[in-house]
Protein backbone atom coordinates (compact mmCIF):
# COMPACT_ATOMS: atom_id res chain seq x y z
CA UNK A 1 0.00 0.00 0.00
CA UNK A 2 1.26 3.32 -0.80
CA UNK A 3 1.03 5.53 2.09
CA UNK A 4 1.08 9.62 1.55
CA UNK A 5 3.91 10.65 3.27
CA UNK A 6 4.00 14.22 5.39
CA UNK A 7 4.37 17.28 2.94
CA UNK A 8 1.95 15.56 0.39
CA UNK A 9 -0.51 15.95 3.65
CA UNK A 10 0.47 19.20 4.68
CA UNK A 11 -0.40 20.26 0.84
CA UNK A 12 -3.63 19.23 1.16
CA UNK A 13 -4.26 20.78 4.64
CA UNK A 14 -3.06 23.99 2.91
CA UNK A 15 -5.74 23.36 0.40
CA UNK A 16 -8.50 22.90 2.92
CA UNK A 17 -7.53 25.89 5.49
CA UNK A 18 -7.74 28.06 2.76
CA UNK A 19 -10.98 26.55 1.33
CA UNK A 20 -12.66 27.14 5.23
CA UNK A 21 -11.05 30.75 4.78
CA UNK A 22 -12.76 31.52 2.00
CA UNK A 23 -16.10 30.03 3.26
CA UNK A 24 -15.73 32.26 6.44
CA UNK A 25 -14.56 35.22 4.74
CA UNK A 26 -17.66 35.15 2.51
CA UNK A 27 -20.01 34.21 5.46
CA UNK A 28 -18.66 36.82 7.46
CA UNK A 29 -18.98 39.68 4.47
CA UNK A 30 -22.90 38.89 3.95
CA UNK A 31 -23.59 39.16 7.79
CA UNK A 32 -21.98 42.87 7.60
CA UNK A 33 -23.63 43.52 4.71
CA UNK A 34 -26.89 42.11 6.41
CA UNK A 35 -25.96 44.03 8.86
CA UNK A 36 -25.19 47.19 7.18
CA UNK A 37 -28.30 47.32 5.07
CA UNK A 38 -30.43 46.99 8.55
CA UNK A 39 -31.52 50.15 10.45
CA UNK A 40 -28.45 49.05 12.66
CA UNK A 41 -27.08 51.26 15.29
CA UNK A 42 -24.28 50.19 17.75
CA UNK A 43 -25.57 48.71 21.49
CA UNK A 44 -24.36 50.58 24.45
CA UNK A 45 -21.97 47.27 24.97
CA UNK A 46 -20.95 47.67 21.43
CA UNK A 47 -20.32 51.52 21.69
CA UNK A 48 -18.13 51.13 24.92
CA UNK A 49 -15.97 48.36 23.23
CA UNK A 50 -15.48 50.99 20.76
CA UNK A 51 -14.58 53.58 23.47
CA UNK A 52 -13.41 50.96 26.30
CA UNK A 53 -11.56 48.41 24.79
CA UNK A 54 -12.22 45.04 25.62
CA UNK A 55 -15.92 44.07 27.14
CA UNK A 56 -17.59 40.69 28.22
CA UNK A 57 -19.44 40.84 25.53
CA UNK A 58 -16.70 41.23 22.79
CA UNK A 59 -14.84 38.04 24.72
CA UNK A 60 -18.49 36.42 24.28
CA UNK A 61 -19.06 36.98 20.66
CA UNK A 62 -14.95 36.05 19.76
CA UNK A 63 -15.34 32.90 21.97
CA UNK A 64 -19.10 32.37 20.64
CA UNK A 65 -17.21 32.73 16.60
CA UNK A 66 -14.28 30.52 17.57
CA UNK A 67 -16.63 27.46 18.32
CA UNK A 68 -19.07 28.43 15.07
CA UNK A 69 -15.71 28.02 13.53
CA UNK A 70 -14.37 24.46 14.65
CA UNK A 71 -18.05 23.35 14.40
CA UNK A 72 -17.72 24.16 10.76
CA UNK A 73 -14.18 22.69 10.49
CA UNK A 74 -15.42 19.71 11.98
CA UNK A 75 -18.25 18.75 10.27
CA UNK A 76 -16.45 19.57 6.84
CA UNK A 77 -13.91 17.37 7.59
CA UNK A 78 -16.02 14.63 9.10
CA UNK A 79 -18.71 14.29 6.52
CA UNK A 80 -16.26 14.65 3.74
CA UNK A 81 -14.05 11.76 5.23
CA UNK A 82 -17.02 9.04 6.46
CA UNK A 83 -18.21 10.10 2.62
CA UNK A 84 -18.11 7.88 -0.32
CA UNK A 85 -15.07 10.40 -1.29
CA UNK A 86 -13.00 9.38 1.63
CA UNK A 87 -11.31 12.57 2.28
CA UNK A 88 -11.61 16.43 2.05
CA UNK A 89 -11.21 18.41 -1.29
CA UNK A 90 -7.89 19.01 -0.45
CA UNK A 91 -7.11 15.48 -0.06
CA UNK A 92 -9.18 14.42 -3.68
CA UNK A 93 -6.78 17.32 -5.00
CA UNK A 94 -3.22 15.46 -4.05
CA UNK A 95 -5.08 11.81 -4.93
CA UNK A 96 -5.07 10.64 -1.26
CA UNK A 97 -7.72 9.05 0.91
CA UNK A 98 -8.54 8.04 4.44
CA UNK A 99 -9.07 4.55 5.32
CA UNK A 100 -9.93 2.37 8.15
CA UNK A 101 -7.77 -0.94 9.01
CA UNK A 102 -9.62 -2.83 6.19
CA UNK A 103 -9.00 -0.14 3.48
CA UNK A 104 -12.65 0.43 3.84
CA UNK A 105 -14.35 4.56 4.34
CA UNK A 106 -14.43 5.88 7.67
CA UNK A 107 -17.51 5.90 9.39
CA UNK A 108 -18.56 9.38 11.02
CA UNK A 109 -17.89 8.70 14.17
CA UNK A 110 -13.87 7.56 13.34
CA UNK A 111 -13.92 10.55 11.00
CA UNK A 112 -14.87 12.39 14.21
CA UNK A 113 -11.95 11.15 16.72
CA UNK A 114 -9.48 11.87 13.82
CA UNK A 115 -10.74 15.05 13.74
CA UNK A 116 -10.59 16.23 17.37
CA UNK A 117 -7.65 14.12 17.88
CA UNK A 118 -5.37 16.45 16.04
CA UNK A 119 -5.93 19.03 18.91
CA UNK A 120 -3.54 16.62 20.90
CA UNK A 121 -1.28 16.44 17.86
CA UNK A 122 -1.27 20.59 17.12
CA UNK A 123 -0.52 20.96 21.53
CA UNK A 124 2.37 18.82 21.86
CA UNK A 125 4.13 21.18 19.83
CA UNK A 126 3.17 19.75 16.55
CA UNK A 127 4.86 16.65 16.96
CA UNK A 128 1.52 14.61 16.26
CA UNK A 129 1.86 15.67 12.84
CA UNK A 130 5.77 15.52 12.15
CA UNK A 131 5.31 11.87 13.04
CA UNK A 132 4.19 11.26 9.61
CA UNK A 133 7.40 11.51 8.44
CA UNK A 134 8.75 8.40 10.61
CA UNK A 135 6.22 5.92 10.98
CA UNK A 136 6.28 3.17 8.90
CA UNK A 137 2.58 3.74 7.68
CA UNK A 138 3.23 7.57 7.46
CA UNK A 139 0.50 7.76 10.54
CA UNK A 140 0.28 10.88 12.29
CA UNK A 141 -0.55 11.07 16.01
CA UNK A 142 -4.43 11.34 15.35
CA UNK A 143 -4.17 8.69 12.39
CA UNK A 144 -3.03 6.08 15.04
CA UNK A 145 -5.22 6.86 17.88
CA UNK A 146 -8.35 6.66 15.54
CA UNK A 147 -6.87 3.30 13.56
CA UNK A 148 -6.77 5.09 10.06
CA UNK A 149 -4.61 5.80 7.05
CA UNK A 150 -4.42 7.87 4.73
CA UNK A 151 -3.23 6.30 1.49
CA UNK A 152 -2.97 7.23 -2.45
CA UNK A 153 -6.75 6.83 -4.07
CA UNK A 154 -5.33 5.14 -7.30
CA UNK A 155 -3.38 2.03 -5.62
CA UNK A 156 -6.38 1.53 -3.04
CA UNK A 157 -8.64 1.79 -6.03
CA UNK A 158 -6.73 -0.69 -7.70
CA UNK A 159 -6.01 -2.88 -4.42
CA UNK A 160 -9.99 -2.84 -3.85
CA UNK A 161 -10.70 -3.75 -7.97
CA UNK A 162 -8.05 -7.03 -7.07
CA UNK A 163 -10.09 -7.94 -4.35
CA UNK A 164 -13.46 -8.00 -5.81
CA UNK A 165 -12.16 -9.97 -8.82
CA UNK A 166 -10.45 -12.69 -6.25
CA UNK A 167 -14.17 -12.38 -4.48
CA UNK A 168 -16.31 -13.09 -7.85
CA UNK A 169 -14.12 -15.86 -9.20
CA UNK A 170 -14.46 -18.17 -6.08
Amino acid sequence: MLYAGFWKRVLASIIDNLIMWFVFMIIGLILLVVRLMGDWEPSPAETSLITDGSSPIFTMKMVGQILLNWGAMWLYHAIMESSKCRASVGKLALGIVVVDEFNQKLSFGRASARHWSKFISAIILCIGFIMTAFTARKQALHDLIARTYVVDKRELDHILREQADRGAGM
